[in-house]
């Protein structure tokens, strides 16, 4: 287990890159730091491996407290975005290499370090160096060389983002079942939401050096805690319009929605992922409660569209699924009404949830 208490990382300059932050991440897990560039997330991971002094704060392995603890002496094994293989050596040197700082037998390494290659499908590449390997093949040796240490922790810093789209779907799939064949805990840094999604038990999202949720991949995109994690998690950003609550009604963008008992009068923002909406190309028998536009923009992902309705007062995006052959997207500048699914819309006040409609 990981545990983090008070952990706060500040730089010369009054930049807090972690502030203030506690964290438990359980044996064996494979938790997910999730947010954008500069939130702290690859701070918080050199500070765990020992590479950052935190200002303050203490960090535990396995029931340890290892803040005073050199990086060597703390049992994890650290896989860089960019790799970080030595030009100059062979793939099965790259791989022993832990090993060799560890001071293990050259032949108890060498042995080693080729059933790690086997493992990872990388048998008939040991005499190559670095530079003779493609980006998906370097990935594998980073990954190698970090298992071949049977370590008590992996930390992962981005290390897919230097793949192309198909080598990151294989590395992901791949990277998923190595964790949990080896079952040892594992923290996985991204900024990249679908990543965190596929391969997490759960995730924390980060902002401005605070972790804002913590949760399973469900918890997190079917309840995000506030605005900042609503608009941050999904494939499409989720719809933020402004309303206000009235009279046992909710006002939002020229629509008048029924509100659960209890929500008092006020200003709220109205939350609804563009999956989670219709499109309906005439008007619907429930056109009071639906958003009531022109085909602003359609943009094509594939097996799905995603249009942009202008209603006059905010903008709102739906997805809309790919119809039978023959049939296209929407034209812009058409008349269309996008139909919340009920249940599905999230209500926030003060950028926290507050309920469901």
């Amino acid at each position: 287990m990981i545990s983090l208490s008070g952990l706060t990382k500040e730089f010369p300059g009054g930049v807090r890159a972690i502030d203030s932050l506690d964290l438990e991440i359980a044996d064996g897990e494979f938790f997910a730091l999730l947010g954008p560039s500069g939130c702290g997330k690859t701070t918080l991971l050199r500070t765990i491996a020992g590479l950052e002094a935190p200002t303050s704060g203490n960090v535990s392995i396995g029931g340890v407290d290892v803040t005073g603890t050199p990086p060597g002496r703390r049992d994890v094994a650290m896989v860089f975005q960019d790799y970080a293989l030595f030009p100059h050596m062979d793939v099965t040197a790259n791989i022993a290499y832990p090993l060799r700082i560890k001071k293990v037998p050259r032949a108890r390494r060498e042995a080693r370090a080729a059933e790690t290659a086997s493992r990872l499908s990388l048998s008939g590449l040991l005499a190559r160096r670095p530079g003779q390997l493609s980006g998906g093949q370097q990935q594998r040796v980073a990954l190698a060389r970090a298992v071949a240490s049977h370590p008590k922790v992996f930390l992962f810093d981005e290390p897919l983002s230097n793949l192309d789209a198909r080598l990151r779907l294989e590395a992901r799939t791949f990277l998923k079942r190595l964790q949990r064949e080896l079952a040892v805990t594992t923290v996985f840094v991204t900024h990249d939401q679908g990543e965190a999604l596929a391969l997490a038990d759960r995730i924390a999202v980060m902002d401005a050096g605070r972790i804002v949720q913590v949760g399973t991949p469900p918890e997190v995109f079917h309840r995000p805690a506030g605005t900042f994690v609503a608009s941050f998690i999904g494939s499409t950003p989720m719809n933020l319009l402004p309303g206000a609550a009235q009279g046992g009604a909710l006002h939002v963008a020229g629509v008048v929605l029924p509100l659960p008992p209890g929500v008092e009068d006020g200003p709220l923002v109205y939350g609804l992922r563009p999956e989670y909406a219709d499109l309906s190309q005439s008007a619907p028998p429930e056109r009071n409660a639906s958003f009531a536009g022109k085909v602003a923009v359609v943009e094509n992902l594939g097996t799905s569209y995603l249009v942009t309705l202008d209603t006059g007062d905010a903008l709102v995006q739906v997805v809309v699924p790919e119809g039978p052959p023959g049939t296209g997207a929407p034209e812009p500048g058409a008349p269309a009404w996008a139909v919340p699914r009920p249940g599905r819309a999230l209500l926030y006040r003060d950028d926290a949830l507050l309920a469901h409609i």
